[in-house]
């Protein structure tokens, strides 16, 4: 196997996590030696749930902008989501989901709008090459940064590929109306930063996609996620990053009140949000994109990946396997260890944790 670069070796740690964020106490004194992850909402408006390390902060979540405010409704169509989630009040470890922000493109209104002026609620803002976007988005998110070295950056083909996925609807619709040559693109990038912050040497990645709508004259990011921790103990935050990551289930009320009561919108956005997760999950299993473009990305899969059974409702579950055994309890949280003596429920009260075997091979 090559020898992985920087940025998959980076992108690899990212994945795997804050394990080691939450009080460990020494093993052999009768408590507790695994981590816990609590499942816990978003807290604006309860519109997904995601394991996060016991203990630590969550600030931000779901936004929305007014269009009344903001000079039009290109940017007030859909929810935004802002969402840090963080060891300390520093956010010396944070992991954080940014919002998708849609500009409208150099030239929309017949030319009448200079760069920088405001069309219909979006910045008029000239659409940059992918990995442009990921430092534009670094200095946006870390104004005080010094000392910025950037580490890697490249292009994501398997993330690109899922996004290319996602468009297809819309694409056909407008191959169907004689718009083809109106299609929305996609593309994804990720970059590795070393920076310091307040006397604090930091490294960090952030992943984005962007989609151009040249039908609409816009373009946005998406999907935008950055990762943070001290350079000296940037490995050591490995499987939490992942958990987290992949660990978000959207609230289907959430999803109906979304839609605004309207049936038939209702069912358009539980089918969009069904065939985001399919994706979602193709991709994890591998069935259409290759694994290996997949570990070349090393966004995907940001560390090794066991499929387990949840004894409480029976269905598979993809996690990392950075740990020897994982617990979890019917609402949805998770314990990793790696002594196999150690039982969760001894720990903590009024659990119901149960361990998740792995599942068995046809050839087992």
């Amino acid at each position: 196997m090559k020898s992985l670069t920087q940025f998959s070796k980076s992108v690899i740690f990212f994945a795997t996590v804050c394990l080691f964020g939450c009080t460990t106490p020494e093993p052999g004194k009768g408590q507790a030696t695994g981590t816990y992850y609590s499942r816990v909402y978003e807290p604006a408006e309860k519109a997904f749930s995601i394991l996060t390390p016991k203990h630590w902060e969550m600030e931000g979540g779901i936004f929305r902008v007014n269009a009344a405010t903001a000079g039009g409704p290109l940017n007030a169509i859909e929810a935004k989501c802002n969402l840090v989630i963080k060891k300390d009040a520093k956010a010396t470890v944070a992991f954080q989901i940014l919002p998708d922000i849609v500009y409208a493109h150099q030239g929309v209104g017949g030319g009448f709008f200079p760069v920088g002026s405001n069309y219909q609620g979006a910045e008029i803002r000239p659409m940059p090459d992918v990995k442009t976007l990921v430092q534009n988005i670094f200095q946006g998110i870390r104004p005080r940064a010094s000392n910025v070295k950037v580490l890697e950056l490249k292009k994501l083909p398997g993330e690109k590929k899922s996004l290319d996925k996602g468009l297809s609807y819309t694409n056909q619709i407008l191959a169907q109306l004689g718009m083809a040559a109106m299609s929305f693109s996609a593309d994804a990038a990720g970059g590795v930063f070393e920076y310091t912050e307040d006397g604090i040497s930091y490294r960090e990645i952030i992943v984005c996609g962007m989609i151009n709508m040249p039908a609409a004259m816009t373009w946005k990011n998406t999907r935008t996620l950055s990762f943070r921790a001290p350079k000296n103990s940037f490995e050591k935050w490995k499987p939490a990053f992942d958990i987290m990551r992949s660990s978000v289930e959207f609230n289907p009320d959430w999803i109906l009140k979304e839609a605004g009561g309207q049936r038939q919108r209702a069912d358009m956005v539980q089918k969009i949000y069904s065939e985001i997760r399919r994706i979602d999950q193709e991709i994890v299993t591998n069935t259409s994109i290759n694994r290996n473009e997949i570990m070349n990305d090393n966004y995907l899969v940001l560390t090794g990946q066991e499929e387990f059974v949840n004894p409480h409702t029976g269905k598979i579950e993809k996690d990392t396997d950075a740990y020897q055994y994982r617990w979890t309890t019917s609402g949805g949280d998770v314990y990793f260890t790696n002594r196999e003596e150690e039982n969760p429920n001894l720990f903590y009260e009024n659990t119901d944790f149960k361990r998740t075997p792995v599942r068995k091979r046809l050839n087992e």
